[in-house]
Parts: structure tokens; sequence; C-alpha cells
């Protein structure tokens, strides 16, 4: 049996610049390229409704050049000739920006990075608009409707909020953006309390903090918007078909929760790996390995700061839809029926230590967890995670899931050939099982 011993944690250095902005450096001086991180809390929630998608928006647009090098084209050359590679992302609550490079060019790459965000040049918002709007039909149905499940159990969970919202907007909202919306987005939210940069590979904690203060800390002082949590639909089950020109269907089911803060956040999380953690794990073994009903079966965990929900799902064909629903459902109610044993909570334990401990070799996670989750005042070293963990009643897990697993926290989510058409059929199913 492997010993269930604390985690170590990184070495980390963390300072404050004067803009109150958060520097975090992880020295890894046995790695041979230097990281970049920098994040804002100023993700789509922080949009109005009429603003929606400007975050993604503005974060394709500081990729466009600065008042230096305004050209695009240049730019990227510019900081390709150092081997330096950049991408970002934007989430519902972060945006972050990365760039990697070999260590010598880390100076004068970094100035560079930097100046998107002190200067940029905002250049040829027609082009990036086309180009998002090319983005947007990866998430939608041949009709131009949205397909992806995640946004549409959202929709439903949190219905009003901008958490119900895609983080790219609509065509509406994308189409009707200016360049003073994003240049008063930027000044509204790029603020130092708002921000952090991390640095990680070979790099002298000194000199990381000296980099972010030359650029970053010229960049004004403010913490940016408060956040409401979302209030959670209580009235479901809620059902939602999307018919897609694809030979399966994905069929999901959401349960909401609360956010990292909530007391129920770890054993949600043992919850999520007793039905999906390995191929023994229940989902797999069941729906997967002994029934064959799906190639691709699922559970997932989602949170934010405030709010966050538990999904299941399936890959399924028309054929083996109503079983493989009914399937995922049971699976559900074993949580509640069958508290995990001592041998398949100790395998449970034994890969979440595991998972862990190989955090320790995946700089972006630590930087995720050691810096960017300062920003919601959610940071928590890999050491405390595993006492949380290690710790858990398995016992408790079953009253957990009898509070979250009910019929009124359910959105199912189906998308597929003809989804609209099968739902009913599944739904009214449902209903009298449940009456019976």
């Amino acid at each position: 049996m492997i010993p269930l011993s604390p985690i170590p944690d990184p070495e980390l250095h963390l300072f404050r610049l004067g803009n109150g902005m958060t520097v975090g450096v992880l020295p890894m001086p046995w790695l041979h390229e230097t990281g970049a991180t920098v994040m804002v809390r100023a993700g789509s929630r922080f949009e109005t409704d009429r603003q929606a998608g400007s975050a993604h928006f503005l974060e394709h647009m500081l990729f466009k050049g600065t008042t230096d090098i305004p050209d695009p084209t240049r730019f990227h050359t510019r900081l390709e000739s150092m081997a330096a590679d950049m991408n970002a992302a934007t989430g519902q609550e972060i945006n972050a920006y990365w760039m990697t490079l070999p260590p010598e060019s880390l100076e004068e790459g970094f100035d560079l990075f930097c100046a998107m965000f002190t200067r940029p040049a905002f250049s040829d918002i027609e082009t990036e608009r086309r180009v998002i709007l090319e983005e947007m039909r990866e998430d939608e149905n041949d009709r131009g409707e949205m397909a992806v499940p995640s946004v549409l159990g959202c929709a439903a969970l949190w219905s009003g909020h901008p958490l119900a919202r895609s983080v790219l907007g609509t065509r509406e909202s994308v189409s009707r953006v200016t360049v003073e919306d994003l240049r008063a987005y930027l000044r509204r939210h790029y603020l130092g309390g708002a921000m952090a940069v991390a640095f990680c590979g070979p790099i002298d904690p000194a000199l990381g903090l000296r980099l972010a203060e030359r650029t970053l800390g010229q960049l004004p002082a403010g913490v940016g918007m408060a956040t409401q949590p979302p209030v959670l639909r209580s009235s479901g089950p809620h059902w939602i078909a999307v018919d897609d020109q694809t030979s399966q269907f994905s069929l999901s089911l959401f349960f909401g929760t609360g956010g990292f803060h909530a007391p129920e956040y770890y054993p949600v999380a043992a919850l999520r790996r007793l039905l999906d953690d390995g191929f023994s794990s229940r989902l797999q073994a069941v729906v997967r390995e002994r029934r064959g009903l799906a190639y691709d079966v699922w559970s997932a965990f989602t949170t934010h700061s405030d709010a966050g929900f538990l999904e299941v799902g399936a890959t399924l064909s028309p054929d083996h839809l109503e079983e493989g629903f009914f399937l995922l459902l049971d699976q559900l109610g074993s949580l509640v029926r069958q508290p995990p044993d001592p041998e398949e909570w100790m395998r449970i334990l034994t890969r979440w230590r595991a998972s862990l401990l190989a955090t320790l070799d995946h700089p972006v996670e630590l930087i995720e967890r050691y810096v960017s989750d300062r920003l919601f005042h959610a940071a928590e070293p890999l050491s405390r995670t595993w006492e949380h963990a290690r710790v858990l009643d398995p016992a408790a897990l079953s009253g957990i899931a009898q509070r979250l697993l009910q019929p009124h926290n359910m959105v199912v989510v189906l998308v597929g050939p003809d989804a609209r058409r099968v739902l009913p059929g599944l739904k009214a199913d449902f209903g009298g099982r449940v009456r019976r």
C-alpha cells in the first residue's frame, strides 16, 4: 500500500508591487525554458449584458501589436525570433496571457510582451471581429444555435447571471464592440490589485520582481469590480435539447453546487472521483466496461469562486440513448446507496494524492494554484488540499450526494440528431419512474 504521507509544496516567492499587483516566482532550475503568465480578474462575469464578449475580444486585440510595433505580424516576428511562444485564454473569471522562451531572452521578450497591456495598438478591429465570429461557429450547430452542453447547462442553472453566458458573447454583442469599448474595459479592469504575474523556470526571484516592476508596475492601482454569486434555479429538472447533425448524442446531466469556498467542495470533488477516476471507477466500470454502451463517458466538477456544477455525461448512439440515460442516473444513485468501501476509498485517496504530487511537475497548474487563485482569495497549497482530502469521512458522502443529486437541482442537456423530438420521451419516462 502506498503511504498516504504529507505532500510538499514548491519553492514560491511572493511580492506585491506598489500598484497592488501580485508577483509570484516559482524557481525551477531543471527546466530549459522560462515561462511568464499575466492573469487579470476580468473574465466574462464582469461584463454587462451589452458588453458580452468584450473580455474575450480584448484578449484577441491585445495581440494586435503595440504603439511601438503596431503591425501585428512584425510584433510577433520580433518575439518569435527569440523563440518565444505566446497564447491566451479568457474564462468566466480570469483573462490569462502566457509566454515561454529561452532564459537568455526573458528580459527583452518580457518587455515586449508587457507592452501589450501598457501600450496596445488596437489595430484593425474588423479583421479580428471576423476571426471571433468564425470562432463562434465552432460552438454552434448548422442553424447557428449554441450547441456546447456546458454553456447550455450553465444558462439553465444560473439564468440571468453573467456566469450563464458564453464567454464569447453573442453575435449581436460582438458585432457592436468598438475600440473605445475595449479601451474602457482595459481601463476599468486591468488594474494592479486585480492582476498577478508569475514566472517559472530557471529564474532568480529578484529578476522576476525587477522585470514586473519596470513593466507592469506602471499600470494604475485599483482592485476592480466586486462580484455577486448566482442564485441557483430550484424549479428543475430542466430539459434542453439542441439538434445537431452528428451520428451520436451528447448527453449531459448538470447539478449546481457551491464554489471553491463552499463547505461541500471537497466532498463533491470526492464524489466526482468515485464516478470517474480511472477505468475501475463507477461510471467507467459499469457504462463502458460492463455494459459497452459508450466509448466516451465522463464526470467533471467545475468551480468558480462562488458557484460550480457537477457534470455527468456520455456520448451515446440513438439505440443506446434511453438505456444510457437511466444507467447514468443509476450510477448517481449508487453514490447515495453505496458509500465507498475501504478498498475503493483507499484507491481514490491513492490516486488523488498522486495527482496532487504530479502537479509539482506542471508549471501551468502551479501558477494557477499558487498565484492566479489569489485574485479570488482561493489560493491553496498542495499540502493543504491533501489534508482536506485525507480527513474526509467516506461514510458522510452519501448525505452530500443525497442533497446534491435531486431532480430540482438537475439540468439535462441533449445535443444530437433530432434531439428536440427525442427529449420529450426521456422526460416522460423519467417522470414516470420518479412517480413510482
